[in-house]
């Protein structure tokens, strides 16, 4: 090797000794950033809220606005009550009852309906009532131990993502099918699939209409920022815990399907809170949000949020503001409250009560 090759050698080795010095010097200065950002919580180390421009968390669902009308009056729809079934079965379940004068244990019916289960996409369970008894209870949720006399294959007819089609109606039945061969039960139908796909369109505009968000934002108005620390507290005082999605929920006291009745969120994206940086968290700006359908007494939950808000803006230093980020004004309230009302009367119309379990499987929160 001549010299110019041992030179050329050196001078490689030279650059990736620098190279890694470097790189070496750029991760010792990310340990100290993260260990001072540790050692000063809450001392500003985030230095800039998220833009003004940024979207709120919401998910694609009608927000009450207090320059928006509320939903025209509609007919009740034919065959929409709850009057042969108790829930969780009747107006939104399509459902393969499979009578029987001999016990069945769980797992014989439960393991033929988890073999086929996957074809269907819409939600679907299935029941049985239990030996000796009257109620209904969910074979998956059920210990191994229990016996059933009648069975039901409920499949519900809709949800946010649409109607269901004559494709998951066959699914449901061959499995229905598969379960009386198997059991040796007799089978019997709550509907033919015509009454089916044509109660399936109707819940399907039931679900368009009154899938309806209500909110009210807290901006930053005295203060420049809300901070962690005060948000926690501010949020405790108002009754809210964090928990489920990493943002603060206010909890239904009594016992139902519906289990937050609201929730704060921070108003620009991602909207959660992350519970190992909340002390130097800040933003200019929090929403509470409430699903109107999914609530019990949902103009009752309204003011109850409203509440909620007031007392964080007050100890934040902040004002209230409307979906659109316009002052709340008690006229806008008024407006929201009419609304809600209208929804609720026509809801109950449609014999879907706010709440209920059929209006919490309807709209999820």
């Amino acid at each position: 090797m001549g010299l110019r090759g041992a030179l050329l050698i050196l001078g490689l080795l030279v650059v990736a000794i620098v190279a890694l010095n470097a790189y070496d010097r750029g991760r010792i200065k990310q340990r100290l950033l993260a260990m001072f950002e540790a050692r000063f919580k809450g001392l500003g180390v985030i230095p800039e809220a998220p833009a003004r421009e940024a979207q709120p968390p919401w998910n694609e669902r009608r927000v009450l606005r207090p320059d928006a009308p509320p939903p025209a009056p509609e007919a009740k729809a034919e065959g929409s009550g709850d009057e042969e079934l108790d829930e969780p079965f009747g107006s939104i379940d399509f459902i393969c009852f499979l009578p029987g004068d001999v016990a069945v244990e769980r797992d014989t019916p439960l393991g033929i309906y988890k073999q086929s289960e996957y074809l269907i996409d819409k939600p679907h369970r299935l029941y049985g009532q239990r030996e000796g008894g009257r109620a209904w209870a969910n074979l998956s949720k059920d210990p191994q131990t229990a016996r059933y006399g009648l069975l039901a294959l409920a499949l519900q007819l809709a949800d946010r993502s649409g109607a269901v089609n004559e494709s998951e109606l066959n699914a449901i039945s061959q499995i229905g099918l598969k379960l009386a061969d198997t059991l040796n039960r007799p089978t019997r139908f709550n509907m033919t699939f015509e009454q089916a796909l044509e109660r399936a369109g109707a819940l399907d505009k039931f679900c368009s209409e009154f899938d309806v968000i209500a909110t009210v934002n807290v901006l930053a108005d005295s203060a420049p920022v809300f901070r962690g620390p005060a948000i926690e507290r501010a949020a405790h005082e108002a009754r809210l815990e964090f928990g489920t999605r990493n943002i603060f929920h206010r909890k239904n006291p009594e016992a139902g399907a519906c289990r937050y009745l609201y929730s704060l969120a921070n108003l620009y994206q991602p909207g959660s809170f992350d519970p190992l940086r909340l002390d130097v968290f800040q933003t200019q700006g929090l929403t509470l949000f409430m699903s109107v359908p999914s609530v019990p007494d949902p103009l009752a939950v309204f003011m109850e949020m409203v509440h909620s808000a007031q007392v964080l803006a007050r100890r934040l230093g902040g004002r209230l503001f409307d979906a659109d980020r316009k002052p709340l004004s008690e006229a806008g309230l008024r407006a929201i409250q009419t609304q809600i009302r209208g929804i609720v009367e026509q809801m109950v119309q449609h014999g879907i009560t706010p709440g209920s379990v059929n209006a919490v499987r309807l709209f999820p929160p």
